[in-house]
């Protein structure tokens, strides 16, 4: 039988899942939109600590050839939920892997309307049938 700390942790690790493949969706329409050669390339190497350049700098300098889907935006509010979650654990929980996986999942549930609200800004409207 599963404890309580086994569920944590599997439930934990299916959030991660899930925010890994929300960041890879997000990155790969994104770049493919600013017209990226390769766009499964910066999702393979934005994660591994190049996603400061694309953010920052790359996707600054190219702009957008189309407006952006609901699924590219539901995929970029997951990953920024996902890693606002993941850096207000860390703070907020002691340097213990295990109460952060406790914790992550109640931060990054908290965060998901914060991102939503954040990243509004650019979301597709729908068109006034008015």
């Amino acid at each position: 039988m599963l404890s309580g700390g086994h569920l944590i942790a599997i439930l934990s690790s299916g959030l991660l899942v899930i925010v890994w493949m929300a960041f890879t969706v997000w990155i790969v329409r994104d770049a493919r939109a600013r017209g990226s050669a390769h766009p499964f390339l910066w999702a393979v190497c934005a994660p591994l600590g190049s996603i400061l350049y694309y953010v920052f700098w790359w996707r600054r300098h190219h702009d957008r050839t189309g407006p952006r889907s609901r699924r590219e935006y539901y995929a970029q509010v997951v990953a920024v939920a996902g890693i606002g979650g993941v850096a207000i654990s860390a703070v907020v929980s002691p340097p213990d892997p295990i109460t952060q996986l406790v914790v992550w999942p109640i931060t990054f549930t908290c965060c998901l309307p914060v991102a939503y609200l954040l990243i509004d800004t650019g979301r597709p409207k729908a068109p006034n049938t008015a």
